[in-house]
């Protein structure tokens, strides 16, 4: 395929995209997993842990940590009135207060993947 029929093609593509008869996927990540912790918490590091290999072994999934000792994560923990650790967000939605089982956890983010 030369150059010129490359160009064409991509052509064609963004204007079938604008017709929408091509449907376009977002980019950016489907589910959103967020892990309060506490400095002080023994059980944080396996909630956090559990997460980034949920996201690992799934593409689509982000894990962001959020400690109540930052400004940040004192904000989203009074959003969501959350007065334990660990607590598991998925998709600003709180899932889990504690350590969930492995299994749980990660059907609960399938669950999330295929309905996104």
């Amino acid at each position: 395929m030369d150059e010129l029929e490359m160009i064409r093609r991509k052509k064609m593509l963004e204007l079938m995209k604008r017709m929408g008869m091509v449907e376009v996927k977002p980019k950016g990540p489907r589910v959103v997993i967020e892990v309060i912790t506490s400095p002080t918490c023994p059980y944080c590091p396996i909630a956090l842990q559990m997460a980034k290999e949920i996201a690992r072994r799934h593409p689509g999934v982000i894990v962001k940590e959020l400690s109540v000792a930052t400004p940040e994560g004192r904000k989203k923990a009074m959003e969501h009135n959350i007065l334990g650790t660990p607590t598991i967000l998925i998709n600003n939605k709180v899932e889990f207060i504690g350590v969930p089982p492995f299994v749980e956890f990660e059907r609960k983010v399938k669950e999330k993947l295929s309905s996104a």
